[in-house]
C-alpha cells in the first residue's frame, strides 16, 4: 500500500535549511523586511496623527509647515526614510506572499494565525493601491490636487472629494477609510510578527502578551486615523481660503515657474493699498 508521505530525503531537498546559503539569505532579508515595515509604519502613525489635527485648518497647516521646515533636505529624508523602506518592504513582501502558505489552506483551516496571515496579505494589496493614489495626488512629485505646502488643507480636502458627483465622492471616502484601516491593521499585525522574526517573543505566553500590546496600539491608531478621515470628509470645510491658513511667508524653494509668470504658492494675503494721484490745488 502506497503512502502519501514523501521520503525524508525529498523533504530535505525541497525545504532548504538555514545552514544553506539561500536559507541564510532569507533569514536576514526577512528581518530587514520587518525592520523596514516598522520604519514605514512609524511614519504612517505620525502622518495620521498630523492629519487628525485637520479639524482646525490653521493648526493642520502649522503642523505641515513644521515638516517642510526640513527643506531643502526634505526630499533626501523622504527617499531614505520613507520611500526606500516602503519599496523594499513591498517587493520582498510580495515574494513572501507568493512563496508562503496557499490561500486554499488558510481558508480551509480558520485558525486565528492563518486568518491574520490572509488579512495581512489582503491589506497589503489594498495599501499598494491606496499609497499609490495618495502619493500621486498629494505629493509634489505626483499629479493631481497638490496646491503647494501653504495650502495643505485645501489640497487634502480636494483629494478626498475630487469629483463633481456626490456618489463618486462617497465612493472615494469609502476607499480612503478602507486604506486607513488596512494601514493600521497591517502595521499592528506586522509589529506582532516582527517580534517573532527577531526572536523577541519566543514563547506562546510572550507572544500572547505582545499581542495584547499590538492590538491596543492598532485600535488606538485606527481611532486616530478614523478621526483624520472625518476631519477631511464629514467635517471638511470647502470654503477655507488660503488666507485663513497663512502661517509664514513662502520660502525660496516654494517658488515655482508657470508657463507665463513666476508665482508663489501662497498668494498675497495682506491688504492692498494704493495712493491716489496728487491733485494740484487751484
Amino acid at each position: 500500500m502506497s503512502t502519501l508521505t514523501p521520503p525524508a530525503a525529498d523533504l530535505q531537498k525541497s525545504a532548504p535549511t538555514y545552514n544553506q546559503t539561500c536559507g541564510w539569505t532569507h533569514f536576514w532579508l526577512r528581518r530587514v523586511h520587518s525592520l523596514m515595515g516598522i520604519l514605514f509604519g512609524g511614519y504612517v502613525a505620525v502622518h495620521l496623527i498630523v492629519n487628525a489635527t485637520g479639524f482646525s485648518p490653521l493648526t493642520y497647516q502649522r503642523n505641515v509647515d513644521k515638516i517642510h521646515d526640513l527643506e531643502p533636505m526634505l526630499p533626501a529624508i523622504e527617499i531614505i526614510a520613507i520611500f526606500t523602506p516602503l519599496l523594499f518592504h513591498l517587493v520582498y513582501g510580495f515574494y513572501i506572499s507568493f512563496a508562503g502558505v496557499s490561500y486554499d489552506t488558510t481558508t480551509k483551516y480558520r485558525y486565528g494565525g492563518n486568518v491574520r496571515y490572509v488579512l495581512q496579505r489582503i491589506s497589503a494589496m489594498i495599501l499598494v493601491a491606496f499609497v499609490l493614489y495618495h502619493v500621486l495626488t498629494l505629493h509634489k512629485w505626483g499629479l493631481g490636487w497638490f496646491r503647494g505646502e501653504n495650502q495643505a488643507y485645501q489640497s487634502t480636502v480636494d483629494s478626498f472629494s475630487p469629483f463633481g458627483s456626490e456618489i463618486a465622492n462617497l465612493a472615494m471616502w469609502a476607499f480612503y477609510l478602507l486604506g486607513i484601516w488596512a494601514a493600521t491593521f497591517h502595521f499592528a499585525n506586522g509589529l506582532w510578527t516582527a517580534a517573532i522574526a527577531w526572536g523577541l517573543t519566543t514563547t506562546a505566553a510572550a507572544q500572547k502578551r505582545w499581542g495584547y500590546v499590538c492590538c491596543a496600539a492598532g485600535i488606538a491608531l485606527t481611532l486616530v486615523g478614523t478621526a483624520a478621515w472625518v476631519a477631511f470628509t464629514v467635517a471638511a470645510r470647502h470654503d477655507v481660503s488660503a488666507a485663513e491658513t497663512f502661517t509664514r511667508p513662502p520660502a525660496p524653494w516654494e517658488v515655482r515657474e508657470t508657463t507665463d509668470i513666476k508665482t508663489l504658492r501662497m498668494p498675497h494675503t495682506g491688504p492692498t493699498t494704493s495712493k491716489a494721484p496728487a491733485q494740484n490745488s487751484p
